[in-house]
């Protein structure tokens, strides 16, 4: 077994191992939730081509207790720029699914046309505790670990092949039918061994109004330094509207729009979720 799927097997078996055992033992609160996501981002990130990047994404996670286990499996599909003589692909999917300019792609050919590859992404698992997330109108904290597995072909450019470790925190305070919220990451970035990459930080700081009993929107503005040396980091503006029905199902769009050149230029997506 590669070490790859090694890693994809273990993860998975420590996080349904858990679930299992406490569904067995009849542990109060147990729930499921199942989503389905689809977006699209493109951008120049700062030069004079573009690109473009469609990820579907099926995700699993359960909540006992105050802890919650996920599981996310992306679907990519990005285009960019190719020299028609054959070459590289002017851009490439980096650390964290973040895009980056290819530094073996031959900008200086005449003539270049677009190409389109698609494949499974990396896997993404994420374990997470939350604390006094049951007081309504005190602050609520959730601390978590996350991790990118490298299980994509490193050969279409949609992964860099190596695993990702992520350190997340985020903190809650509700105001009524307001909310105010702040988070903070910090990734361990596994390094390629043709690449220099950089452990990165982000954050984020987020608001939301619930003005209907079902209806939700929100204003977020994030930031996440660039892996590579020099490259300036991704800033964005994202509008997102929730609705949830009583059934469990729950719809949200987004809006994003980046300001500055490490991040896309306009992402857009839709999300479907239901807990049981």
């Amino acid at each position: 077994m590669t070490q790859p799927n090694l890693f994809t097997v273990l993860a998975l078996t420590a996080m349904v191992v858990p679930a299992v055992g406490s569904a067995q033992s009849g542990s109060p609160g147990l729930r499921w939730n199942s989503s389905l996501s689809a977006s699209q981002s493109t951008g120049d990130y700062g030069t004079l081509l573009s690109s473009r990047t469609r990820e579907t994404t099926l995700g699993l996670s359960v909540e006992f207790d105050q802890w919650e286990m996920g599981l996310r499996l992306p679907y990519l599909e990005q285009t960019s720029l190719v020299p028609a003589a054959g070459g590289a692909r002017a851009f490439r999917v980096g650390p964290k699914g973040r895009i980056l300019l290819n530094r073996k792609f031959l900008a200086t050919q005449p003539l270049l046309v677009e190409q389109t590859v698609r494949g499974v992404g990396d896997v993404t698992t994420t374990v997470t505790r939350s604390f006094f997330a049951d007081a309504r109108d005190g602050l609520s904290w959730d601390v978590g670990a996350q991790v990118k597995l490298p299980v994509s072909g490193a050969d279409k450019d949609l992964t860099t092949g190596q695993a990702d470790y992520s350190l997340l925190a985020s903190a809650t305070k509700p105001f009524g039918d307001f909310s105010l919220g702040a988070n903070v990451g910090y990734t361990i970035v596994g390094k390629p061994f043709d690449e220099n990459y950089r452990n990165t930080w982000s954050g984020g700081l987020d608001a939301s109004w619930r003005f209907m009993p079902a209806s939700r929107l929100g204003l977020s503005v994030g930031m996440e330094t660039s892996p590579e040396s020099g490259a300036v980091a991704a800033r964005s503006i994202s509008l997102t509207y929730s609705y949830r029905f009583n059934s469990g199902l729950r719809v949200q769009a987004s809006l994003t729009r980046g300001v500055s050149d490490g991040a896309p230029d306009k992402s857009g997506g839709l999300s479907v979720s239901y807990g049981f």
